[in-house]
């Protein structure tokens, strides 16, 4: 059996390999790694590029956005259930889940419940807000209903594997938006023009990064512990 690994941005699939924007390679296991970049139309294409190539199984692999004020960062988020975009709920492969859960101890925190598909960078905390209203899901990210949906056209497994990285909280600076392009090449000039030209948020952007600095290392750790997990299964399966 071989999985297809869908993640958007080069830092959130480092735990499994350390690839260029946009990059794919196979792993130890013989699973298949791509970078998609940002957002829903990007992931469709790389996900069926990956059935293409033969998978049998997907995975949504990276970061989300919590929704719920009970989500920390550093939380393995395994939804049940995707939302997406058009209020359409596509299912998760409980096996799935369930064997890959059943690997950690009581260091990671697992959460279940729904993933919802966010139309872009959710900011702040309304459109947070406004999102869970909507979907009632627990936390969100622009990829795994594009992924999810794929899947279920091609009557194959999917499972999404999701560290929290900023809380329901936490508020993405302009800052953080010029810092990276949509493939996750890093633009530290766009980034110091965004902080050089609104002078007064300067402090208040700087310390929101920090935070979101902060957080988004707890979720790649936790991701360095699920890609073990996640291998080790791969090989007894």
């Amino acid at each position: 059996m071989t999985i297809g690994i869908v993640a958007a941005l080069p830092g959130e699939a480092r735990a499994l390999a350390r690839l260029r924007a946009r990059g794919t390679a196979r792993l130890a296991d013989g699973s298949l790694l791509a970078l998609s970049g940002l957002g829903h139309e990007r992931a469709s294409a790389t996900a069926r590029t990956l059935v293409d190539a033969g998978v049998d199984r997907l995975i949504s692999w990276g970061s989300a956005a919590a929704l719920l004020p009970a989500l920390a960062p550093g939380d393995l988020m395994l939804p049940e259930t995707i939302v997406a975009g058009n209020g359409q709920r596509l299912s998760c492969d409980t096996a799935l889940i369930e064997a890959f859960a059943a690997r950690f101890d009581a260091g990671v925190r697992i959460r279940y419940g729904a993933l919802a598909q966010a139309p872009n960078v959710l900011a702040n905390v309304a459109a947070k807000q406004f999102l869970h209203e909507r979907t009632q899901a627990a936390a969100a990210d622009m990829e795994s209903a594009a992924i999810a949906r794929v899947a279920a056209e091609a009557g194959i497994g999917f499972m999404a594997i999701r560290a929290i990285a900023d809380d329901a909280t936490m508020i993405l600076p302009p800052a953080a938006h010029a810092a990276v392009n949509d493939d996750g090449a890093l633009r530290p000039w766009a980034m110091l023009r965004a902080l050089a030209g609104r002078p007064r948020t300067t402090h208040a952007q700087l310390r929101a990064l920090k935070q979101l600095a902060v957080a988004f290392k707890a979720a790649q750790n936790t991701l360095a512990v699920a890609a073990g997990h996640l291998i080790d299964s791969e090989k007894a399966a």
